[in-house]
């Protein structure tokens, strides 16, 4: 069954496209006016400004349509297919046809849950503007505190 790679292809986190064309794959944990918050396992949590985002795959997508594939397709078997679920015999069959829709209908709800958790997050506007990144120091003069020079034990002893 393709359900289970659907599910690793399309797990928790979107793909966002920046403008100047890479891709960063991280999940959406909300958003200011200008930026959006990320947290990935690779740079941990940052931001990105609205403004550089060409585009954004939401996860979910994939995976719904998976479920909804599988979910026709289940009950299209049960629909043609003439197993009775009578006897505990029949479990089996009986399970090999009640499957696919059960697993479908799990792709679909997993699916749209992580959809709308992901676009509802992105278009989250409520947090604050996160901090302007200060400018590096200019280089100034080295400050020493008094006895900073430790003497050189193998120096020769003054006479």
């Amino acid at each position: 069954m393709l359900l289970p790679l659907a599910a690793v292809a399309c797990g928790t986190t979107s793909e966002i496209q920046n403008k100047s064309g890479g891709v960063i794959d991280a999940r959406i944990v909300g958003g200011s006016p200008g930026s959006i918050y990320l947290a990935s396992k690779d740079h941990g949590k940052f931001t990105m400004r609205r403004d550089d985002i060409a585009g954004v795959d939401f996860p979910g997508n994939v995976l719904a349509g998976a479920g909804v594939a599988l979910t026709a397709f289940g009950f299209w078997r049960l629909y043609v297919s003439d197993t009775p679920c009578a006897t505990f015999g029949q479990v089996g069959s009986c399970a090999i046809n009640v499957a696919p829709p059960i697993a479908g209908l799990l792709a679909i709800g997993w699916g749209l849950y992580t959809y709308v958790r992901a676009n509802r997050a992105f278009e989250d506007r409520s947090k604050p503007e996160p901090d302007q990144v200060m400018p590096p120091r200019a280089p100034g003069p080295v400050l020493h505190l008094p006895g900073w020079r430790k003497p050189d034990p193998f120096a020769e002893p003054r006479p």
